[in-house]
């Protein structure tokens, strides 16, 4: 063998044996490094936070167990994927893809810490709140050969920090929104906390108080020694009776004004040294409804009405002295027992009815009912019982406030009777008036009928012409007097009526002075009339205005010497007229004039001027002209000076200035008429029949009512002319009877009675009558009523 292949075989078995020692080592090396990544691998699967290792491409090659259980994706799912397409990340607030730290490790080579506000979107799209950070992975040589990423899910701490953030916020609400006033302060005394009540009560910022001495802030002077006296132990210690105790003491505002607080001290746990807080409430107004209560249960307890507490089943609570007067049992006689110890056997059933209307929130107010006192009497009361609120607003109690009205009861009584007996008087005061009306009126008519026969057959005899004329004002002044006399127990009753209607007033003015005119030209008097140039209209009962002027002028007349001087003026001024009555008479002094209008009052009263009269007719005149809605005054200068009377009323429309002036009347002959007369005074109806006789007229006379019904049978009246006082059959009956009779329905109807109230003339028209006149009729006025009853062809 040449040496050269002996050199070559040689250096080749170097290089084989170098070969198998570099392999030798190599696979050392790969079975090193395995095992090393193994461990890795185990450390990493078992460590509880999720990791995640990329190549330097950035694509998956590694998920430990919480990696895999927090994103959703296995290993092998995972592997070779992108890392954004496993590890996909968004900002909490934005929801916006955010730049992923493992491939920011990749591209700038530096460890990236934790993130903030980070969600990880799992596969199956659950959200999670993590923590994140990653590093680069490096070769021997440095090289950047992939990334490891880290990150834990923090759900649990988000959590535990939100309860916490919130428990701060509710403790700062509660601290901020407390009702009482809460300071806090540290062991030498001084604040460190100042919320908003005590900003409101004390009167100071909180920027102002913070880190000066409490004292000095809210506690008067005159007790600031004492209260840092007895603070300073509590303060060095942390310990002293006061802590936990509810103090009353007084406190003191930034405006320097003093105000009760009540206080209390509670040491803030677990913490050196020692703070203290400090709870105060503002008790003014508790205080004041102390002494309210305070004053009230004095003003119960000094009451002379008996108030009394009990419970829902009656058992009672309290008893003030006004009970024990009222009742006769003391306090500790009646608190426990049921309230019906004092309730009449037959009346208990009222208390049952209270209780339940109690429980109902009901109030009873003012009952009338009787009790029983100790000594066995029974006492009226008048009981008020209120349901007792707790302050839930459950109704636990009632309260009753009895007061003794026996007293009152008897009075009550005693006035009943008397105003049972005033109203019997005046009953038949009222029906002696009608009564002595009807029995004046029955002579009277026979008397007027009497005179207007001579009247009419005397001729041109001045001497009986004179004394007819006097014997028609005495009888025209004693009828009136009767019409007044009634009128006044009439309106006194509230029994009279108006009939108003448009009206104007000077023909009412014209008719009182027609009325008046006898009285005035008999004295001579001057009588002078002034009416405004336009017409003046009221809403009014003409016949009652008529009276009341009238009335006016007859006084006049007669408190006026002979050839005196009256006067009448109707004056319009804006929307009321006045009608003002004068004369130059006897006058009226000053003492009189308050008490002119008084019933029965007379101006003057002296023998040597006795004119008559019942002192009723200005008493009516006030009364008539009120119910117009009027006024009346009186004037006077004094005695022998005259008087003036004004009466004012509302006007009702004013027209134009241009008065018509009213149409011609043309009288036509009145035709005769058969006439049947009855009435059982025979006087009245001679006298009545001879006057109608004069006047042309057939009459007939019957004196009771079954006579009345016969006469209309066989006479065949045109008019009845009917007494309602009848014997035998009264007016009512017989003008029924006559009604039934065949060609009765035509016949008219007249009653002619001494009873003149507006319930007699109801009578009468409810019995048939067309009319209804009172004794003793003007023979001018029964003419004008037959004129309108009967038809002109009679």
């Amino acid at each position: 063998m040449a040496p050269n292949d002996d050199e070559d075989e040689r250096l080749q078995s170097v290089a084989l044996q170098n070969s198998q020692s570099i392999l030798r080592v190599r696979i050392h090396a790969e079975d090193e490094l395995r095992k090393q990544s193994d461990w890795l691998r185990v450390t990493l699967s078992s460590i509880g936070d999720a990791v995640i290792s990329t190549d330097v491409e950035g694509r998956v090659n590694f998920l430990n167990g919480v990696a895999e259980s927090l994103t959703g994706w296995s290993q092998a799912e995972a592997r070779g994927h992108l890392l954004p397409d496993v590890f996909h990340i968004v900002n909490e607030q934005t929801r916006q893809p955010v730049d992923n730290p493992a491939l920011r490790a990749l591209r700038e080579g530096i460890i990236v810490g934790l993130a903030n506000h980070t969600l990880l979107i799992a596969k199956d799209s659950t959200e999670l709140p993590i923590d994140d950070s990653a590093a680069p992975i490096r070769s021997p040589e440095g090289e950047i050969v992939g990334s490891v990423l880290i990150f834990r899910d923090v759900t649990e701490r988000r959590r535990s920090e939100m309860a916490l953030r919130d428990s701060a916020a509710r403790k700062t609400a509660m601290f901020e929104s407390a009702l009482d006033c809460i300071i806090s302060i540290n062991h030498e005394g001084t604040i460190i906390e100042f919320n908003a009540a005590a900003e409101r009560t004390f009167g100071h910022r909180r920027e102002d108080v913070l880190g000066q001495e409490l004292a000095q802030v809210i506690i008067p002077t005159a007790y600031r020694e004492r209260h840092r006296k007895g603070l300073a132990k509590y303060l060095a210690t942390g310990e002293g009776p006061i802590l936990n105790q509810r103090l009353e003491l007084p406190a003191l505002r930034a405006d320097g004004t003093e105000f009760p607080v009540e206080l209390t001290v509670t040491r803030v746990p677990a913490i050196e040294p020692p703070l203290f807080s400090a709870y105060l409430r503002d008790i003014t107004e508790r205080r004041q409804a102390e002494e309210a209560l305070g004053r009230l249960a004095a003003i119960v307890e000094s009451s002379d009405d008996a108030i009394v507490s009990k419970s829902l089943d009656g058992v009672i609570t309290s008893w003030n002295r006004g009970a024990e007067m009222i009742f006769g049992y003391t306090a500790q006689e009646a608190v426990g027992r049921h309230i019906s110890f004092i309730i009449p056997a037959e009346r208990l059933s009222e208390e049952d009815e209270v209780l339940s209307r109690l429980r109902r929130g009901e109030k009873v107010d003012h009952f009338e009912t009787e009790r029983q006192t100790k000594d066995g009497r029974r006492i009226n009361i008048s009981l008020t019982v209120s349901p007792v609120k707790d302050k839930a607003g459950r109704i636990i109690g009632a309260s009753k406030v009895a007061r003794d009205i026996t007293a009152r009861k008897r009075a009550e009584e005693e006035l009943r009777h008397l105003a049972a007996k005033l109203s019997e008087t005046d009953r038949r005061k009222s029906e002696f008036l009608a009564m002595l009306a009807h029995e004046l009126r029955n002579p009277l008519a026979p008397i007027r009928n009497a005179l207007q026969i001579v009247q009419l057959s005397a001729g041109s005899d001045e001497a009986v012409q004179s004394a007819s004329q006097t014997m028609e004002r005495q009888i025209r002044h004693m009828v009136r007097l009767v019409d007044d006399l009634l009128d006044v127990s009439r309106i006194s009753r509230g029994k009279i009526d108006l009939r108003q209607e448009r009206v104007e007033l000077a023909p009412i003015i014209h008719q009182a002075v027609e009325s008046s005119r006898p009285a005035i030209e008999s004295a001579q008097h001057q009588l002078t009339v002034t009416l405004p140039p336009n017409p003046v209209y009221l809403d009014a009962d003409p016949v009652r205005l008529a009276q009341v002027f009238s009335n006016l002028l007859n006084n006049a007349s007669k408190y006026s010497d002979p050839k005196g001087r009256i006067s009448i003026t109707v004056e319009q001024r804006g929307g009321e007229v006045a009608v003002s009555v004068k004369d130059t008479g006897v006058g009226i002094s000053s003492d009189m004039l308050p008490k002119i209008f008084e019933m029965f009052t007379q101006v003057d009263t002296s023998l040597e001027r006795s004119q008559g009269g019942l002192g009723i007719g200005l008493t009516l005149v006030e009364r008539l002209v009120e119910m117009h809605g009027g006024s009346v005054s009186a004037r006077s200068e004094g005695p022998g000076r005259g008087s003036e009377f004004v009466v004012r009323l509302p006007i009702l429309i004013e027209t134009s200035n241009t008065q018509q002036p009213p149409e011609p009347t043309v009288s036509e002959p009145t035709p005769p008429r058969r006439i049947l007369i009855v009435d059982d005074n025979r006087d009245s109806a001679t006298t009545l029949s001879m006057l109608l006789k004069l006047t042309g007229n057939e009459t007939h006379t019957a004196y009771d009512g079954l006579a009345a019904v016969e006469a209309a049978i066989k006479f065949k009246p045109d008019v009845v002319i009917l007494d309602i006082g009848l014997p035998k059959l009264n007016g009512h009956e017989a003008a029924r009877k006559i009604r039934e009779q065949p060609g009765g329905k035509s016949i008219v109807l007249v009653a002619l009675t001494g009873w003149g109230q507006e319930d007699d003339r109801r009578k009468s028209r409810e019995a048939g009558f067309d009319g209804h006149m009172v004794k003793p009729v003007d023979h001018a006025a029964l003419m004008k009523l037959l004129d309108e009853l009967l038809p002109k062809s009679v």
